[in-house]
């Protein structure tokens, strides 16, 4: 893990989807699905915008919306000028847009999208908050970092007495269904019941 730490450091993303290769999972379900509107709450540097936009060009249409806090947020994060500059490729070509915005305001400003991205440092607490709003307006996919049993046992969940991904999951899995994948930091694919999307086995 230290030796994880170290590499993750040095790498211009920072993210902990980088240690199991998260970023062809992105890249993959965009390829499938080929949505039209993305919308990424919590981008920090760039890492799954980066691998979606890259799934979009290669679509040929489709553009990601990010938003984050970026240096406003009072933990670990860098600047929008950051990220920008990681997306670069992206946001030039109109794929990827990026705006400094609370992502809990974010879903009054959409009727419906096709995916959407959570990554807001999740724990139970805001994914009650966040994900009833999108539930109903997401038409193909919800993904969510996190859920493995591994990133429920992270020193601040425990030190901060935060409520466990899996045990919101299990608290609101009569109002959809979803599978986790388990490889850290874990991902969640969710759809409201009323989709045929997949069937889940927990």
């Amino acid at each position: 893990m230290d030796e994880w730490r170290e590499k993750l450091n040095e790498s211009k993303w920072k993210s902990s989807y980088e240690q199991n290769d998260y970023g062809s999972v992105f890249y993959g379900l965009i390829r499938a699905l080929k949505p039209k509107t993305i919308v990424e709450l919590g981008t920090k540097n760039g890492f799954s915008a980066y691998h979606m936009s890259k799934a979009l060009k290669d679509n040929g249409s489709g553009e990601i919306h990010c938003y984050d806090l970026w240096e406003k947020y009072p933990y670990n994060s860098c600047t929008l000028a950051e990220a920008k500059e990681n997306l670069k490729e992206f946001v030039d070509k109109g794929i990827a847009k990026l705006e400094l915005k609370d992502a809990i305001e974010v879903a009054k400003d959409y009727d419906f999208i096709d995916v959407l991205h959570v990554d807001l440092s999740n724990k139970g607490e805001i994914l009650e908050e966040v994900i009833p709003q999108w539930l109903l307006k997401t038409k193909s996919l919800i993904i969510i970092e996190g859920g493995s049993i591994e990133r429920d046992k992270v020193d601040w969940i425990k030190k901060y007495n935060k409520q466990p991904i899996r045990e919101w999951l299990r608290k609101n899995s009569d109002k959809f269904q979803f599978i986790v994948l388990e490889s850290f930091p874990g991902l969640i694919l969710l759809q409201p019941k009323l989709s045929n999307f997949f069937s889940y086995v927990y």
